[in-house]
């Protein structure tokens, strides 16, 4: 309770000091204003049921997924006013924007459910000390409380890596090549489990993740992301 209480003053406090805008046009009041939020579709059925990719967009992502992720759920594609919320929530510390995120995503991963738990993808500690937060982490918490779904960190990042933003496919899967290691004692088998992150470009970091969730026990763990990058 306390807790939430803080949580909830801080947000306030937030408010306060950087008034919501749109991720759009920059409209004040909302996170996001009614115009843009009708300039970009959600992925909506009928979509492929594991890579989640709706039919309209004639190219299933199927084949680019690591056997070990079971399925993939995100809200709409990395583009128009969500590339620019991502990018102010996760790269400017406009972390009052992650329960807004959460909402659509928790409709989106409503197919991925029951599961036992979240998983946020973890950065590196060096590279969350220079940003503050994990976004991941953050967002994962804003949809743990609509859901009411525990968080839980089996993995760390190992090994510090360069952005992957730059990288073409191939470099992004050697990038992140033994950078992620399961915690010790950390017990995932049998477990459903969902791991959370901003955005799925060509899948590199949550293959890492889920391949050694999958090693521990796990079975075949899903992903959810706020947005997906559609080439």
């Amino acid at each position: 309770m306390i807790i939430e209480q803080l949580r909830s003053a801080g947000e306030f406090a937030v408010d306060l000091v950087y008034p919501k805008r749109c991720a759009g046009c920059g409209r004040r009041g909302a996170w996001l204003c009614p115009d843009c939020d009708q300039d970009l579709k959600r992925f909506e059925a009928p979509l492929c049921a594991r890579c989640g990719v709706p039919d309209c967009f004639l190219n299933c992502q199927c084949g680019a997924l690591a056997e070990a992720i079971g399925q993939v759920r995100s809200v709409r594609p990395f583009a128009g006013w969500l590339r620019g919320s991502v990018v102010l929530f996760k790269y400017h510390g406009e972390w009052g924007r992650a329960h807004h995120l959460a909402v659509p995503l928790v409709t989106a991963m409503s197919e991925l459910l029951p599961a036992d738990s979240l998983v946020p993808v973890p950065l590196h500690p060096t590279r969350q000390r220079q940003r503050g937060f994990n976004q991941a982490f953050v967002l994962a918490e804003a949809v743990a409380r609509i859901t009411g779904l525990e968080i839980i960190e089996p993995l760390i990042r190992s090994r510090k890596t360069i952005s992957q933003v730059s990288l073409g496919a191939d470099d992004r899967t050697r990038n992140v090549e033994n950078a992620f290691a399961l915690k010790p004692n950390v017990d995932v088998a049998g477990k459903s489990l969902i791991l959370v992150d901003d955005v799925i470009t060509t899948g590199a970091t949550l293959a890492a993740c889920a391949s050694l969730l999958h090693q521990g026990g796990a079975q075949s763990p899903k992903v959810a992301t706020i947005a997906r990058e559609m080439g």
